[in-house]
């Protein structure tokens, strides 16, 4: 029994860190987004999936999406930028 609720914590921290990695600072994102202002708007992309925007960020900056421009970030800079498009505040 102690086992189970040892393999259940450790896997609940790591659910939790794993979720943490994703999150990503709006506020940051803001600044890390003025090179996108030209086509893309926070508005464009409000109300969507932050995990799911994160990705698309990273598909286009490594080139397995498609885009009119070439981007590069990290994959911080990826999260935080999802994470200020996903809020659709100026």
């Amino acid at each position: 029994m102690m086992r189970l609720m040892t393999v259940a914590a450790a896997a609940a921290a790591l659910a939790f860190a794993v979720g943490s990695a994703q999150a990503g600072d709006a506020a940051a994102g803001k600044a890390k987004a003025d090179a996108c202002a030209d086509c893309h708007a926070p508005e464009d992309f409000a109300g969507s999936d932050v995990g799911e925007l994160t990705q698309a960020i990273k598909d286009v900056a490594s080139g397995a999406t498609k885009h009119k421009a070439k981007i590069e970030v990290s994959d911080a800079d990826a999260a935080d930028i999802a994470a200020y498009w996903a809020a659709g505040e100026e």
